[in-house]
Parts: C-alpha cells; sequence; structure tokens
C-alpha cells in the first residue's frame, strides 16, 4: 500500500506524567502502534461496561456528580491518555483500526461508511464508549471553490482515556487543533479528566471553523443589497444580480444547515442523561457546550437576518424591473409624443408643393429661370428646418434611465 492509500496517521499519549507524538507512515508501523496502545492501561482490551445514570439519579441533583468529577479533575497526577488520530480513504486501514478495540459492529460499519453524513452522539454502555460523528469543514484545494467542498464527517470514539479519531480527508484548520491538542495534553488542565476536555476541544474547533464563514456571507449579502439600487437597464446586469442572489442563497442554506446539525450535537451532549456520563459531566466541560450552543444560536439568528435582506433584495429587483417597465413605457410615450409634433410640421409643408399640381395658375408659371422653383424649394426647406428644431431638440435631449439611486462620487 502506498503513502498516498494509506493516508496519515499520528499518536499523542501521555504516559506517566511524559506525552510523546509518534507519526504513522505504512501499515507496518499502524500495527506497531497498535500494540503500543494495547499496553497503556488506559485503553480497554474487550467491551467494558459505562456507568450510565438511571432514571432515579436524573431526577436528583446534579452536584454530587460534578463534585466528584471536580475534585477528579482537580488531581496532581496526570492520568495516562491517548490520543489516535487517522486520515485515511482506505476502508482496510480503517477496517484495521476499528477491528483492534472493542468497537460496536454499528459503529464500525458507520464509520467505514463513505455515504455517512449523519451528525449524531450515541452512548454504548455494553462496549464503553461513546460515539459522536460530526461533520467538519474540509481543507480547500487550489483548484476547488469554497463553497463545492463537501464537509468531512469525523467520528470520534471515546473511551474514558482513549480517542480514537478517524476522517477520510483533510479538515480545515486541524494542524491548529492538533498543536492546542499538543499544550492540552501537557497542561494540568487535562490532568484530571483529559478525553472529555479533549472532545470539547475538536468540536468547538470543527463549529469554529464554519462560522468563520459567516461573516463574509453577510458582507455579500449587504453588498448585493446595495447592488440592487444600482442596477443598470440592461439584461446582462440583471442575469448577474440573478446568479449573485441565488449563488448566496445557496451558501446561506448550506451554512444553516451545518448550523443545525452542530445545535444538535451540542443539544445532545447537554442531555440529563449525556451530562451524567464521562463524556459531559468533567467539570468545566458542559458550560463549554452550552456557550458553544449560544453562540451557535445567535449565528443561525444572524443568517436568518441575513437570509430576509436577500429575500428584499429579491424584491427589490422585482420592484427596479417593474420600473424599468414603467420607464420604458415612459419612453415610448415620449417618442409617440415627439413622433407627433413631427407630423404636425411636416403636414403643413406638403400642401406648398401641392399647390402646383392643382389646376389653377400661378405668378411662377411665367418666369422662364429656376428662380422660382428654388425659392418655393427655400421657403419649404426653411419652414420645415424651423418646426422640427423643437422636436428634435426634445428627442436629443432625453436623457435615458440610470442607476435606481444615482451613486454618490
Amino acid at each position: 500500500m502506498t503513502v498516498s492509500e494509506f493516508g496519515r496517521s499520528r499518536v499523542l499519549y501521555r504516559r506517566n506524567g511524559v506525552s510523546d507524538v509518534i507519526e504513522v507512515g505504512n501499515t507496518t508501523e499502524l500495527n506497531d502502534v497498535i500494540a503500543l496502545l494495547r499496553s497503556f492501561s488506559g485503553v480497554p482490551k474487550s467491551y467494558t461496561t459505562l456507568v450510565t445514570p438511571s432514571l432515579a439519579e436524573l431526577c436528583e441533583d446534579a452536584v454530587g456528580v460534578e463534585r466528584l468529577w471536580t475534585s477528579s479533575a482537580e488531581r496532581t497526577e496526570p492520568k495516562d491518555f491517548a490520543w489516535l488520530e487517522v486520515e485515511t480513504e482506505s476502508d482496510e486501514v480503517m477496517r484495521q483500526v476499528l477491528s483492534a478495540f472493542p468497537i460496536h459492529s454499528k459503529t464500525s460499519e458507520l464509520v467505514r461508511s463513505s455515504e455517512n453524513r449523519v451528525e449524531v452522539v450515541e452512548i454504548f454502555p455494553s462496549c464503553g464508549y461513546v460515539w459522536v460523528s460530526i461533520a467538519a469543514k474540509g481543507a480547500a484545494s487550489e483548484s476547488s471553490v469554497p463553497e463545492d467542498d463537501e464537509p468531512v464527517v469525523v467520528s470520534l470514539i471515546a473511551y474514558e482515556q482513549f480517542l480514537i479519531t478517524m476522517h477520510r480527508k483533510p479538515l480545515s484548520g486541524f494542524e491548529d487543533m492538533k498543536a492546542h491538542m499538543e499544550m492540552l495534553v501537557k497542561s494540568p488542565a487535562s490532568y484530571g479528566a483529559p478525553v472529555p476536555t479533549a472532545v470539547c476541544s475538536l468540536i468547538s474547533g470543527f463549529v469554529k471553523e464554519y462560522q468563520k464563514e459567516l461573516l463574509s456571507l453577510l458582507v455579500d449579502v449587504d453588498n448585493v443589497n446595495e447592488l440592487v439600487l444600482e442596477i443598470q437597464p440592461s439584461e446582462c446586469d440583471q442575469l448577474d444580480l440573478l446568479r449573485r442572489i441565488d449563488d448566496l442563497r445557496h451558501s446561506l442554506s448550506r451554512v444553516q444547515a451545518s448550523y443545525f446539525a452542530k445545535e444538535r450535537v451540542l443539544q445532545r451532549l447537554l442531555l440529563p442523561v449525556v451530562k451524567r456520563t464521562f463524556i459531559s459531566s468533567a467539570v468545566g466541560v458542559a458550560a463549554r457546550y452550552q456557550r458553544m450552543l449560544s453562540g451557535l444560536i445567535l449565528s443561525i439568528e444572524r443568517l436568518r437576518k441575513g437570509r430576509d435582506v436577500l429575500n428584499m433584495s429579491s424584491m427589490g429587483l422585482v420592484s427596479g424591473v417593474s420600473m424599468r417597465l414603467l420607464q420604458r413605457c415612459y419612453w415610448m410615450d415620449y417618442l409617440n409624443n415627439v413622433m407627433t409634433m413631427m407630423t404636425l410640421v411636416s403636414m403643413p409643408i406638403s400642401i406648398i408643393p401641392g399647390l402646383f399640381t392643382m389646376n389653377v395658375r400661378v405668378p411662377f408659371e411665367d418666369s422662364e429661370s429656376f428662380v422660382p422653383f428654388y425659392v418655393i424649394v427655400a421657403v419649404t426647406a426653411g419652414i420645415f428646418f424651423l418646426g422640427m428644431s423643437y422636436p428634435v431638440y426634445l428627442y436629443l435631449t432625453f436623457k435615458s434611465p440610470g442607476a435606481l439611486v444615482p451613486t454618490s462620487h
């Protein structure tokens, strides 16, 4: 198996207070790393029972549980911790990793499925772990458009002292998350509950990467709203604005759907039954999830307002097109008025040549030169140009419609 087919893998662990990072580049090294992890006391070798609260415990006050986890988190001796991160598109590598640890067959099937897009939090009490499936923003490549990048589903399988993360493609901002995790492992804040703190930090990083896109989208919405007022009476401008509105509407829907999915994940992590397990009951973790949820709800509200502004822009475009039609009708009426004035000038002038076609005698018939003819032509042309001067002036001074709201310079 080549390096590109294998992908990337790494292990971050803390054992007896000493932390280290191991990079894995092939299948042989992966087997050695799995053997090393299985030698850790905190890595389960078989199915263990995860303590879940009963209905009576859910009705009680959670002070006792938080006090228990607070005393555990404030311990001076660091707990052993291991994090196996796997990035690969190879089903064989995924199967090798998942089969090495006690993981339920349903979880293994969904993790290996390339069509899995479900964002969910599930507790497996009989297997001793919590599975979190969440979509993260994929790393943008040079040849792709950021809006066209599909989200990457990240699977987090969390035991009390062991964490597995698996995804098929690179993630946006994941290098910074890994650097933060390395500092977190060395920090006393993770001595008592390293896995809940690590899971919370990763989910927070995934949510923040999506929230970075919100500001640029709202700026684009405001720009389109201003462009509606400056649209010119041309089909090119109207089609361009319609394309911009359609692209923005698609982007807003995509981001809003991702926010709703993250909101459901955070709400499940704050459920009473989940808060009584190790994944959310560690000190400060539930409060961080609550802050993330509040920020996400605020972002969803801002997206809703941006969508309302975009709808108003669409209505403004329709009103602008209607105004253009009225302006076109006014131009046709104006042109008809000018042509009527020209007709009123032309019809009387045609009487002058018509006098010579009548069966009457006129003084000019006795002349032997062309002087009378020239006089008639000059008089006719003079009356014509004099009468046409005002209609032509009105026609030439007509100002075509510009922007709906003139731009300020």
